[in-house]
């Protein structure tokens, strides 16, 4: 971690404050951190452990709890060539964000994950890069959440349980969202069980092509429900035995904040010549597990949406 433990709240065996949300009520609990998923991302991954009897927790049960907090998303800071986050650097933000110049910056900036205009990078400094970053990551937190109330169905089945909406202090919250201190985050069922990747060492062999063609028929299930994810690999999946079958296992896919919907798209065959061309969601796994697992997994490409002209004559289609 490049912040010193003492600065970043995100440390096993710490408690942090949340003010939880669902569609019900609104509840301040403390959760104890229990694990941390380092290196941070996009997001700060823990398990944690919370005490609220609203949501059926008693303080023993391990959940997850996923923050889009920009101090500490090591990634999200590298993508952006940003310094490591400091003191310093957040009272300079806080002055910029409370100045005139500095909440017209923010509103101006692009809803949700879409790119600002570059040709103002030479005009940025550490403080417009950071409130870039705060919007950015909200818009990651809406995407996953949107994300995870469209597969409700699929909750606790193909993809993890969607417990609530939090927010974690950050220290001032003078300033309304979503330009407050205030770092947004979900707490998520807590999938046990094994990475995809590591199939060989936990499942027999006669088994590896059903638990691959699952997760490939998890993928085609969020195409069907009109969700797009464009961070598709083998580590969005963990694999674990299925209480329903003997010997058998059940996959569920993770990390879903970097999706986009078909609401989105200006009219069907927009969204399907997009979807046709990110097959690659597919492909993201169905080719690298059949390199990896040899004669054990055989892929099958679906054929589920049409290429666009453009994407041939270009010569990207094209083998």
């Amino acid at each position: 971690m490049d912040q010193p433990k003492s600065l970043c709240p995100y440390v096993a065996g710490n408690s942090i404050a949340l003010r939880l949300k669902t569609p019900h009520n609104e509840a301040q609990v403390d959760a104890k951190i229990v694990r941390i998923f380092e290196p941070f991302t996009l997001s700060c991954v823990m398990v944690v452990r919370i005490d609220c009897p609203a949501l059926d927790l008693d303080g023993n049960d391990d959940i997850v709890l996923k923050v889009f907090d920009r101090r500490f998303a090591k990634q999200a800071r590298d993508n952006y060539k940003m310094q490591p986050w400091s003191l310093e650097l957040e009272k300079d933000y806080n002055h910029f964000i409370s100045c005139e110049g500095g909440l017209e910056f923010a509103n101006a900036l692009p809803s949700g994950t879409e790119e600002p205009p570059r040709t103002q990078d030479d005009l940025w400094n550490p403080s417009h890069e950071e409130a870039y970053l705060q919007f950015y990551l909200l818009g990651l937190y809406e995407a996953e959440k949107e994300a995870y109330q469209t597969l409700h169905d699929s909750q606790g089945k193909d993809v993890p349980r969607l417990i609530a909406d939090v927010f974690i202090s950050g220290g001032d919250t003078d300033f309304p969202q979503p330009h407050s201190q205030e770092f947004p985050g979900i707490l998520l069922q807590h999938i046990k069980g094994f990475p995809l990747t590591d199939i060989t060492d936990h499942a027999p062999k006669e088994l590896w092509q059903s638990i691959c063609d699952d997760a490939i028929r998890i993928i085609n299930l969020m195409g069907d429900k009109g969700i797009l994810n464009e961070d598709v690999n083998t580590r969005s999946f963990i694999v674990d035995l299925d209480p329903e079958e003997t010997l058998g296992f059940k996959v569920t896919m993770i990390d879903l904040a970097l999706c986009s919907f078909r609401r989105e798209y200006e009219d069907e065959q927009e969204w399907t010549e997009s979807k046709a061309i990110e097959e690659e969601e597919e492909e993201a796994i169905g080719i690298v597990m059949q390199h990896k697992l040899g004669g054990g997994f055989v892929y099958h490409r679906s054929v589920r949406y049409k290429k666009p002209a453009s994407y041939y004559e270009d010569g990207e289609g094209l083998e």
